[in-house]
């Protein structure tokens, strides 16, 4: 629809490679129980995703900072063989795949410098309970760092050179924590475009924006609360996030 084009338009996003595929959409069914910080996937349903064959621009093609969104691996690699000079691939993923297909998951961390998962996600592909033991294993796999979400508890990168542990921006209420991992992405994958370098200082403040743009997501549902978003919403609470974690 017309009005969805002049959404992407006015939030600066590239829709020439956007196309609409025959059959049902990509479906994904699960529940909260207990905690809100993990959901249990009840059902799983590709639709499109199943047949999916990334079609880029020759423009798109020398984007430089690439994140490769929670989809099947084989795409995600089908998506990296199109890409001319990458310089910084991020790459996220969730269970279903973890179970599914393992042996393209693993062929794609080969080919990755930040891989990022949430804390269920870590354990389930390297079998280890500790998150430190887990980030190490994971590094082996191919990554430079590893980055765990850990909901409410916030987020610990680990590289061979430093850590970096944040807490969660601090909220009374949770309304829906679904899409907040994805949120925290945009956040922390965007400020690492804009800065165009891998120091910790820079990582520290990516994982902060991402941290406080997830805050906004599991305000609402959907997307209700992060669609007017501006950047000096951003901004506000990350200084007031900073007053917090300084010690």
């Amino acid at each position: 629809p017309q009005a969805h084009i002049e959404f992407f338009r006015k939030k600066c996003i590239v829709t020439a490679s956007l196309y609409k595929g025959e059959g049902s959409t990509f479906r994904w069914e699960g529940e909260y129980e207990g905690s809100m910080n993990c959901a249990g996937t009840l059902n799983t349903a590709l639709g499109v995703l199943a047949d999916f064959k990334p079609k880029l621009t020759d423009k798109e093609r020398n984007i430089k900072d690439i994140f490769l969104a929670n989809t099947d691996p084989d795409i995600q690699s089908a998506l990296l063989d199109k890409m001319r000079a990458p310089r910084l691939v991020v790459m996220d993923s969730m269970n279903y795949w973890i179970v599914n297909k393992r042996e393209s998951l693993m062929r794609v961390l080969k080919r990755v410098d930040i891989f990022v998962a949430n804390e269920e996600e870590a354990k389930s592909l390297t079998g280890e309970t500790n998150l430190l033991k887990a980030a190490k294993h994971l590094r082996s796999f191919g990554p430079r760092m590893i980055l765990i979400k850990k909901g409410e508890h916030g987020s610990f990168l680990y590289s061979a050179k430093f850590m970096i542990c944040l807490p969660a921006f601090p909220l009374e209420k949770v309304i829906d924590p679904t899409g907040a991992g994805d949120t925290f992405a945009g956040g922390f994958m965007g400020y690492l475009a804009k800065a165009g370098k891998l120091s910790q200082e820079v990582l520290k403040k990516a994982i902060a924006y991402g941290t406080v743009a997830a805050s906004f997501n599991v305000e609402d549902f959907g997307v209700d609360r992060t669609a007017a978003l501006t950047a000096g919403d951003l901004r506000k609470r990350l200084a007031l996030f900073g007053k917090t974690v300084c010690f």
